[in-house]
């Protein structure tokens, strides 16, 4: 195994490490699939409306619930990197403007698209924050194992890439190399990137090793919905019935797509901000952690 000059050496963890680590079973309660139904739902509100009265409950609901079962290390602060991502997004979707005709209404358009954006972005790193990412390999069939897999693999890109900045930040700052200047970026960046390299040619070798996608695949203590996790579900998928429902062409439908040619101001449905408030649902239940 190749390691970096740059980086720090990556600690191997032994067994009284992992004893005292929650496994991905033991984090909340809530079955994995859980959490892929409540990000689904929760998406395709954010999808199908620019409606700021609307997107803004949304995006409070998603840090609601990544404040009440986030963890810690990592995978928890993997959630502020989607936050500044949406943030900037909707910043950059809104300057595209001037460069262009630039009026009240355009302006408004581009700002409400790029809210969206941002709601996406928040959603899925709420999701990111509080699922355990090999948890869904587990979940997929075997003919749909792969794609799994890479979904796995995008969903720990964010919480390896945090932990990999974090060591090699301490290995250069051991050195005298000052990583928060603008000029030193490069010093933080090429580390980052040539680790993550090593490390997913380490993980593909290790792959191949198992015999990663050969034969049959069995699975050891599978995970069982629980009736919290199914009243979860069950309400986010009420609450994404709502907004189909309104985005169909049913009541409050008109409002998901605030006028801005003319510009006016946005209107919201008391029903559909209800429909939101049924996401909150899982974070009205604090994360447990079991001992084993």
């Amino acid at each position: 195994m190749r390691v970096s000059a740059h980086a720090a050496p990556t600690k191997i963890p032994d067994a009284s490490d992992e004893a005292g680590r929650p496994g991905p079973a033991r984090r909340d309660g809530f079955h994995p699939g859980m959490w892929i139904v409540w990000a689904t739902c929760a998406g395709l509100l954010a999808f199908t409306t620019t409606d700021p009265f609307y997107l803004a409950p949304l995006i409070a609901v998603a840090w609601f619930v990544y404040a009440a079962h986030r963890v810690a290390g990592p995978t928890g602060r993997s959630f502020r990197i989607f936050l500044v991502a949406g943030l900037a997004a909707m910043g950059i979707r809104t300057l595209l403007v001037f460069l262009g005709t630039v009026n009240a209404e355009n302006v408004a358009y581009a700002a409400l698209e790029g809210m969206r954006l941002a709601a996406l972005l928040i959603v899925f790193g709420t999701f990111n924050a509080v699922t355990d990412p090999f948890g869904v390999v587990r979940l997929a069939p075997r003919r749909f194992h792969e794609p799994a897999l890479a979904a796995a693999l995008a969903l720990s890109i964010a919480p390896r890439t945090i932990e990999t900045v974090g060591r090699v930040r301490e290995a250069q700052e051991l050195r005298g190399i000052r990583t928060s200047r603008l000029r030193s970026l490069p010093a933080l960046a090429v580390p980052v990137l040539a680790t993550g390299m090593e490390e997913a040619v380490t993980l593909a070798e290790s792959m191949d090793a198992r015999g990663h996608g050969r034969g049959r695949r069995s699975r050891y203590r599978p995970e069982r919905w629980t009736g919290p996790a199914i009243v979860v579900a069950a309400a986010a998928a009420a609450g994404a019935g709502v907004f189909a429902s309104a985005w169909l062409g049913g009541p409050g439908g008109d409002g998901l797509q605030p006028s801005t040619f003319p510009l006016l101001w946005p209107a919201a449905d008391p029903l559909l901000l209800a429909a939101i408030a049924l996401l909150a649902v899982p974070g009205l239940s604090r994360r447990r952690v079991e001992r084993p």
